[in-house]
């Protein structure tokens, strides 16, 4: 733990320190999700039928499936093995494949996907599927716009607060979301002659803040300035009332809303719709002490 003097200087609090002393959504991405999605009662890896190159700003790479980006500043540490590289191949004319199954109609071809992942390992997934009359594979576009949700990689959120590293009593706590993990993620899937985009928004936080308070905030937070009155609380700060005899857990969870748009070759919209929100969370922990003598910040 740093000392209090390094703490105050940091944070711009001119402090007379008299005595301090210690006493103190439906469906949502996890921090665990690693592709591909398989089912060993199936023996089915589903990963996509075509992967376009080019991603969307603050976006996944179109050729990942989803999961959790560690932080880019602050928050707990957790990455995904993201899919690279990703090519299609439609074959005609097997009854049979072993990731696949048994052929369901003669009209069916099989669609075999192969993708590379961080590890340098190749992952293959195999499917049925429909050809129409212009030779293109059929996929719904809602079927579609799924895998373009799938493949969506979320930002865990990165914990800023103001103070940073420990908190005092009676002294409102600003917190916000690191701008740098508080950006727009796109993903995308292709078959058919269509490509689905899906988006996801980050737009609200709750925080956990250890002492039994939670505090639910629209928007990342406002981030403290010099200049600020040390007193005043901001539209996302937790006043503690009690030092704590140890690290107090602290947890940020981020509410992203998703949307999705298949669109056709010209750029044409086919169909568009909503996804249930989406979470991330990240974790820090820090003291809470009393001071006795507090002048300004």
């Amino acid at each position: 733990m740093r000392s209090l003097g390094s703490f105050l200087t940091r944070l711009g609090l001119l402090a007379a320190a008299g005595c301090i002393g210690v006493g103190a959504l439906p469906r949502a991405a996890t921090a665990d999700v690693t592709p591909p999605v398989c089912s060993d009662d199936e023996d089915v890896c589903e990963i996509g039928v075509e992967i376009p190159g080019g991603g969307g700003d603050g976006g996944s790479d179109p050729g990942t499936d989803g999961g959790v980006e560690p932080p880019a500043g602050g928050g707990s540490d957790t990455g995904t093995d993201a899919l690279e590289n990703c090519t299609s191949t439609v074959i005609n004319g097997v009854d049979s494949h072993p990731l696949a199954g048994a052929r369901p109609s003669d009209t069916a071809v099989l669609v075999i996907e192969n993708c590379t992942i961080e590890s340098g390992s190749t992952i293959q997934s195999a499917e049925w599927m429909e050809l129409g009359a212009d030779g293109q594979v059929q996929i719904s576009p809602e079927v579609l716009a799924q895998r373009a949700v799938d493949r969506l990689v979320l930002l865990q959120p990165g914990i800023e607060a103001s103070p940073g590293e420990v908190q005092l009593v009676q002294l409102p706590t600003w917190l916000w979301v690191s701008e740098a993990t508080w950006s727009v993620r796109t993903a995308q899937a292709a078959a058919g002659g269509l490509i689905a985009t899906a988006t996801a928004t980050p737009v609200a936080v709750s925080w956990a803040m250890g002492d039994g308070a939670t505090v639910e905030c629209d928007g990342r937070g406002t981030e403290w300035k010099r200049g600020t009155d040390p007193e005043a609380a901001s539209d996302c700060s937790h006043t503690y009332t009690r030092p704590s005899s140890e690290e107090l857990p602290v947890s940020a969870t981020v509410t992203w809303q998703v949307t999705w748009v298949v669109t056709d070759a010209g750029g044409g919209e086919v169909a568009s719709g909503t996804e249930p929100d989406m979470s991330t969370t990240g974790q820090t922990a820090w003291p809470v002490l009393e001071s006795q003598a507090l002048v300004e910040r």
